[in-house]
């Protein structure tokens, strides 16, 4: 692994001080934005802008307990279940217990949670989840109206200073301490450095080095591969989670639009081509089980029949409660000519979540000075071997807050800044074509050896394909994003397959066939 990609010489470029630095510009990036003092100077950075992430397009919500006959004890016992005993019980105990005061923070800050007409917050309830607890906004629009909201309140906090399509090149480090990085300002193609002693990640997850995602096409890991190249531990990459329910797309487009978990939650019924229900007798909660197991039924279905998607009836639902409570869903499938809810739901599972990511404490701190995580690029201990439903985005809220009020408890130290050895003597350049067709290639093994059914086998073939890729790219001089992006992909993938590879037995979201189980 190379220590920088930035492969230019920095002679005297463009510098800017900051005392917090934050990349990403999701739930995580803006709610840390908005909890930093606002005496301490801060640059948001986002690689496009805040429409581009993973939680604008959420769309379930956010899971805290607030119900009456809802409690503490029951939703960490649902966290620590759908994480197949590899939670850290101490995290899901401070995700659960302050969840209601940052729910309560969001409707102060104005989010358009959904209400009753007694104006009090209406609950819904998903897969995993013993209990409706489920927040959300516009009906199934949750993340989208939370970052609209926050971000209108970011840009115009004077403190705050948001750079639009600026590209995180690499994390600069020196004595062990975080103190900057290198970044692309893609609109002016422009390299420039930030100098900070406080630097936040929270730049998403991984999806896009699968074929099939409902990530943005931009969602490679920039912000775990920098952080793994700086010297930040991260663990159980291999725990990648595939929602069991994406609308079969009816063109080659490059985010498949998610059918949420809720629609299950409000009584949706999977059913096979001979329109019978198969989830009964898979699980105690049926169609509501975690994640992994409707996957994995759903692709067992596929298998037998033969066919390309299993279907969602929600015809147990009038079409005005349907078009109120679901409206994003509803207008995605009336566009594509299916009538909800006579009809039903052509669905498939597609890669959704990273479970793991940079390991961080209750602080959101990692094992670099000065640099922390929050978000789906973290690794908290909350989601284990298997995200529960509506637990990421109380994730970003609680531990960004965190990590927020840490660096507020912090002095803030001089940045001691040495520019980084980051040239490549090397001649040879990547061509246009080289870098279309290795990420194609590295999207077509991700997706055959690293799905939700995997084999020691295939693993292994995956982790040498990937490996030859990733050695060309380490004496190759990389100068243009898509270069960087190459390699921040190669490096991701490469760290899946391998610590796949290392967890010999099945749990959660890994799930691996032996040559003698088939």
């Amino acid at each position: 692994m190379r220590r920088y990609i930035y492969s230019k010489e920095l002679n005297n470029p463009d510098t800017l001080d900051f005392d917090v630095l934050i990349v990403g510009s999701g739930l995580a990036g803006l709610y840390a934005a908005l909890h930093i003092d606002p005496t301490k100077s801060v640059a948001l950075v986002t690689k496009v802008n805040i429409e581009s992430s993973n939680s604008f397009l959420a769309q379930g919500g956010i899971a805290a307990v607030i119900d009456p006959s809802d409690n503490f004890e029951s939703h960490v016992e649902d966290t620590l279940k759908a994480g197949a005993g590899m939670c850290d019980p101490t995290a899901v105990d401070v995700l659960v217990k302050e969840g209601p005061e940052n729910i309560k923070e969001l409707v102060e800050m104005n989010v358009p949670f959904d209400t009753n007409p007694e104006g009090e917050l209406m609950i819904t309830r998903e897969g995993g989840h013993s209990c409706r607890r489920i927040v959300h906004c516009g009906g199934d629009a949750t993340g989208r109206e939370t970052t609209k909201t926050l971000g209108q309140i970011a840009m115009n906090r004077e403190n705050v200073t948001t750079l639009f399509e600026t590209y995180m090149i690499d994390i600069v480090t020196q004595n062990g301490k975080a103190v900057g990085g290198i970044f692309r300002d893609t609109k002016n193609n422009r390299d420039f450095i930030i100098r900070s002693s406080n630097i936040i990640i929270s730049t998403g997850g991984i999806g896009a080095i699968y074929n099939h995602t409902t990530n943005p096409c931009d969602a490679i890991g920039d912000g775990i591969a920098a952080a793994m190249r700086a010297g930040a531990e991260v663990v159980n990459m291999e725990m990648v989670q595939f929602h069991p329910t994406t609308l079969i797309p009816h063109s080659n487009s490059d985010r498949l639009f998610l059918i949420s978990e809720a629609v299950r939650g409000e009584g949706g019924i999977l059913k096979n081509h001979e329109k019978k229900a198969f989830m009964q007798g898979k699980h105690e909660l049926a169609d509501l089980a975690p994640r992994d197991i409707v996957t994995r039924a759903i692709l067992a279905e596929l298998k037998r029949s033969g066919k390309s998607h299993v279907f969602l009836d929600v015809s147990s639902m009038t079409k005005e409660f349907f078009s109120k409570r679901f409206p994003t869903i509803y207008n995605e499938c009336t566009e594509f000519g299916i009538n909800l809810p006579d009809d039903m739901i052509p669905v498939r599972p597609a890669q959704h979540y990273l479970m793991g990511g940079i390991r961080t404490n209750l602080w959101g701190m990692t094992n670099i000075e000065g640099l922390y995580a929050c978000g789906e690029c973290a690794w908290t201990g909350i989601h284990g071997a298997n995200r529960l439903a509506s637990n990421s985005m109380l994730e970003c809220l609680v531990f960004s807050r965190r990590a927020a009020r840490h660096i507020n408890e912090k002095t803030l130290p001089e940045v001691s800044f040495k520019l980084p050895e980051t040239k490549i003597s090397a001649d040879e350049r990547l061509t246009s074509k080289y870098i279309s067709g290795t990420k194609g290639k590295i999207r077509d093994i991700m997706t055959e050896y690293a799905g939700p059914i995997r084999t020691e086998k295939g693993l292994a073939e995956a982790a040498g394909k990937i490996y030859r890729i990733y050695k060309k790219l380490q004496d190759t001089p990389l100068v243009e994003n898509e270069e960087y992006e190459l390699y921040n992909m190669t490096q991701n993938a490469y760290k899946i397959v391998t610590d796949a590879l290392s967890r010999k037995e099945s749990i959660g979201a890994h799930y691996i066939v032996h040559e003698d189980e088939k």
